[in-house]
């Protein structure tokens, strides 16, 4: 069984040659149809329309099928020719000149206009009259008319100008229509929209149909005015492929009418090929002016739509936002609060809207209220703080508020509020852990700075101590690093249980520490008596015997710390110099 990767290059070839035979049985029914009822066998007929079917097909075909589509084209219009006019050798160069025209059109709007788009917009559209309704017709009809001349004895200006109204008029009338259909577009479109959208949509085509019918069928009133406001109705309600429609409705009304020297184009005094002319230019005028209009609705159809998404994908995460966020006018009263507002501010975002701002922060808080006074007051700096709701026990919220601008006016503010309870949690215990030693579990050199900063010294006495082990090293090499760390960790708990909560007590590293003692010389010497009798308990339970050695300097209130710290250290080592096993206190 064939697999689809085998089927599918299959179906897209069977695809591909059927559009091309469709479109030159296309051709070739309208140029039998056209020869037989606007020639004599011998002119160039006064309306073509056959060349419109090869332009779209290719317009809206890869340039890879333009060979085929070209010598598919130019058999029907062989055909046609032969079986409509007197046979003569010279017929077979109306299906080159026309395939030739064709070709020159659809490679000028292939390189002048984005994948040949015709009326896609202004642009496109002014590049397709002139391409297709000017340019490519124009050196056609030179070429066609110079065979008429040569084959029927035609004259040459009355052909020329007979070649040149027909083609562009047909080019300019059906090949907008007929690409969209080869391409597609009107399948896509009529899946697209809904039953009452497309029962509108023939409603307001066959409205079109009767008024067009109405105003070309008749020659008493100059009602060419009438068609426009009906293809303007189509260009509002149902968008651009409807308005080609409505154009080849008009056009085809009207070239029925030229033949039979009806409707208001008839009562143009100037003969068949001028009338062709107006009426040509008469079809560019409605699509210069139904096309901005469908430009316009689709432009804004597809804001709005692009707005309702957007719209949808907002409510979307607010819906499952962790945040709340709330929007104040400059007067303080809430417009609209959305998100996670139940969980955060203890409050469902229905009972935040309308409220003032002053009535939310008697439940949740003044922080919130004072950013947003803030922001107003200085619109260009972002407003930011961290608060916990009175409402809500064990929670800190982070609020940020920024001013809302229109036309450089303050019109309010919006906050946002997230809650950081984790976040700030973290950043304690890593600040924390910054500033504690890990192996004693008391401060380090950066924790006792920082702590220091909190103590008040206001005059009364206090000294700054530090001490070391005495020869730790060797303790380290003899007993091992193990034991060396827990002499450490004994230390220290028993220097923090012997200060109390009235003195700082510090790891710097290694084996020395720095203390913040209260009181004066004496008493420090007092509790380094105390420490050393601690000691000698713990060099017991240790196995081996340690010993401290220690510097105090007295730290008066306008003392750096710094220089009192430096002279503690030079009695420190004095204390070693000495002997170790001591303290030193004086200079």
């Amino acid at each position: 069984m064939p697999s689809n990767d085998t089927i599918r290059p299959v179906r897209r070839a069977q695809h591909r040659v059927a559009l091309l035979l469709t479109g030159a049985l296309l051709y070739f029914t309208l140029a039998a149809g056209t020869i037989l009822l606007t020639s004599d066998g011998k002119s160039h007929a006064t309306v073509w329309l056959a060349d419109a079917a090869i332009l779209a097909l290719l317009l809206s075909r890869p340039k890879s099928d333009w060979p085929l589509a070209l010598a598919l084209g130019w058999a029907a219009n062989l055909g046609a020719n032969g079986l409509t006019r007197e046979w003569a050798p010279g017929i077979t160069l109306y299906g080159l000149i026309n395939m030739a025209q064709v070709l020159l059109a659809a490679w000028t709007l292939r390189r002048c206009s984005q994948k040949g788009e015709i009326l896609a917009n202004a642009r496109a559209t002014f590049t397709f009259l002139i391409c297709g309704g000017l340019i490519a017709p124009a050196v056609g009809a030179i070429a066609g008319s110079t065979v008429s001349w040569v084959n029927y004895g035609e004259a040459f200006l009355p052909s020329l100008e007979r070649w040149y109204s027909s083609n562009a008029l047909g080019i300019v009338i059906l090949t907008p229509f007929l690409k969209s259909w080869f391409d597609g577009s009107y399948v896509s479109a009529l899946r697209m929209r809904g039953s009452r959208k497309r029962a509108e949509d023939l409603f307001l085509l066959l409205f079109h149909t009767a008024v067009s019918a109405f105003v070309f069928g008749q020659s008493g009133l100059p009602l060419l005015f009438a068609p426009l406001c009906s293809l303007l109705l189509l260009a509002f309600r149902s968008g651009r492929l409807a308005t080609q429609a409505g154009v080849v409705i008009v056009g085809i009304s009207g070239a029925l009418a030229a033949v039979y020297h009806l409707g208001p184009v008839a009562l143009v005094q100037g003969g068949p090929v001028f009338e062709a002319i107006f009426f040509q230019s008469y079809l560019a005028i409605l699509l210069g002016t139904a096309l901005p209009v469908t430009a316009l609705v689709a432009s804004r159809a597809e804001a709005l739509a692009e707005a309702a998404r957007r719209e949808e994908m907002l409510r979307m995460i607010l819906d499952h936002s962790p945040d709340a966020i709330l929007s104040f006018d400059d007067g303080g009263s809430c417009r609209w609060a959305d998100g996670a507002t139940d969980e955060l501010l203890g409050l469902s975002a229905g009972s935040c809207r309308g409220a003032l701002i002053d009535e939310l922060a008697l439940k949740i808080g003044p922080v919130l209220a004072k950013l947003c006074r803030a922001a107003l007051a200085d619109p260009a700096e972002t407003q930011i703080a961290d608060f916990a709701p009175t409402n809500l026990e064990g929670r800190t919220l982070e609020a940020t508020v920024k001013a809302v601008m229109s036309d450089e006016k303050v019109v309010g503010t919006v906050a946002t509020v997230r809650d950081v309870t984790a976040q700030r949690a973290r950043e304690r215990e890593i600040a924390r852990l910054a500033m504690t030693d890990p192996l004693t579990k008391i401060p380090n050199r950066a924790g006792f700075d920082a702590a220091i900063e909190r103590v008040p010294i206001k005059g009364e006495a206090a000294c700054i101590a530090l001490i070391d082990i005495d020869n730790f090293k060797g303790i380290n090499d003899r007993f091992g690093h193990k034991a060396g760390d827990r002499a450490l960790v004994e230390l220290a708990a028993a220097i923090v249980r012997l200060s109390g909560s009235d003195h700082l007590v510090a790891r710097l590293g290694g084996d020395e520490f720095l203390i913040l003692l209260a009181g004066d010389i004496t008493a420090a010497q007092r509790f380094f008596g105390g420490l050393q009798s601690e000691i000698a308990i713990l060099s017991a339970s240790l196995e081996f015997d340690i010993t401290i050695s220690g510097g105090i300097a007295e730290l008066h209130a306008l003392a750096e710390i710094d220089s009192v710290f430096e002279e503690a250290d030079r009695r420190l080592y004095r204390s070693k110099r000495d002997g170790r096993n001591r303290v030193t206190a004086t200079a």
